[in-house]
This record gives structure tokens, C-alpha cells and sequence, in this order.
């Protein structure tokens, strides 16, 4: 069985997702497809808004995302994730870069080489240097991604996708989709596995 994952690097919990995915897809015997998104065009096609934008207003439910945040990551040992003090950042160029990175069959490399960058080294990614700088001392080759990243098929692959996401359901990031149905959120990975193992019985 194969896993659609709504994925931006924007996202700590798609970071945080992306830890658990390995013992997930070993306990279920399913594959993950990652799908690079815009988190961005998403909120803006459903009329959406980021946690600290939406919660803003609430008296302690910004305070409790913290804490449930904090949970998962005690619970799972995600010692070296690290809040991005950047964001939160624009991740349209490395989004692009992730589409670049599967046609060039690095994919997997270059979202663990971003995710670690965001999510635990605390780099700036938004700037398009920083992000170079990044893929070069992890040894990819800058020319050819970037050469990718700014074609027009590239820019249309990450629209095409959000738009599609957003056609399935998808409200953020990080979604997960299995046959017709959708599960979002990293909290929610639990259900996705109730449902996978409904499926072989």
C-alpha cells in the first residue's frame, strides 16, 4: 500500500512526521509518496490560516500546541528538533528543489539534507543562498537543481500538485491520503494505521 503524504518543509510537523515515517512504513509494510506542496497556496485555496495566525485570539491554545508539540517529539526521542527561530519561512524555492531532487533521483537524500537544515541546524532556507550554500556542502549538485527549480514545468509540477491536494481534501500540512480517505496531522498517524491494518483483516 502506498501512502500519498502532503508534504512543505514549512511545517515542523511534517519534519516531525517525516521521523516516524521509517518505523511506520516497517510496522505496516506501506510505502510513503512524498508530494511536494505549497503549505501557503494550500491555506490560501481553502481559506486556511497557520496555527499562529489562527490561534492567535485563543486564550491558551497557542500555549497547548507547545505542549502537544513538545509531547510527541518526548515521545518519538526527536532530541535534535530544533523550533526554526526563521519563521516562518518561505519555502517555494525548496519546494521547487524537492520536485528537482526526484527527477534527478536524490530525492530522498534532499529532504532529509532540508529537513535537517530547518528543523535542527536552524538555517535560514528562505534565502536562496543559504539554501546553495546547504546543498552544496552536502554534495548535490546546485546547478542542476537550481537549472530544474526555475524551469516553468517545475514551477507548474508545484501548483499542479497543490491544486490537487487541495481537490482531495487537503486543508495543511502535513495531510495523508490512502484510497479515498484522508488523515491530517502528525497526531492523527494513528488512524492511519487503525485503518491500514482494517484493510488486511
Amino acid at each position: 500500500m502506498i501512502v500519498d503524504f502532503i508534504f512543505d518543509v514549512a511545517s515542523p510537523n511534517a519534519y516531525l512526521a517525516h521521523r516516524v515515517i521509517p518505523d511506520f512504513e516497517k510496522r505496516t509494510g506501506t510505502t510513503f509518496n512524498y508530494i511536494p506542496c505549497l503549505l501557503g497556496g494550500i491555506h490560501k485555496l481553502t481559506n486556511n490560516q497557520p496555527p499562529f495566525v489562527a490561534f492567535a485570539e485563543i486564550k491558551n491554545k497557542s500555549d497547548y500546541q507547545i505542549i502537544e508539540l513538545e509531547r510527541f517529539v518526548k515521545q518519538h526521542k526527536l532530541n535534535k528538533y530544533k523550533f526554526n527561530s526563521h519563521f516562518p519561512p518561505s519555502t517555494i524555492q525548496i519546494q521547487r528543489g524537492a520536485i528537482a531532487a526526484k527527477e534527478l533521483g536524490v530525492f530522498e537524500q534532499y529532504i532529509e539534507c532540508v529537513l535537517v537544515a530547518m528543523w535542527e541546524n536552524d538555517k535560514n532556507l528562505s534565502d536562496i543562498e543559504v539554501l546553495k550554500e546547504t546543498l552544496n556542502e552536502n554534495d548535490f549538485d546546485v546547478n542542476a537543481i537550481i537549472e530544474i527549480v526555475t524551469s516553468q514545468a517545475c514551477k507548474d509540477e508545484l501548483i499542479k500538485n497543490t491544486d490537487e491536494a487541495v481537490s482531495r481534501g487537503a486543508f495543511g500540512v502535513p495531510t495523508f491520503f490512502l484510497n479515498n480517505q484522508i488523515f491530517f496531522g502528525k497526531d492523527h498517524l494513528h488512524q492511519l494505521e487503525e485503518y491500514i491494518y482494517s484493510l488486511k483483516n
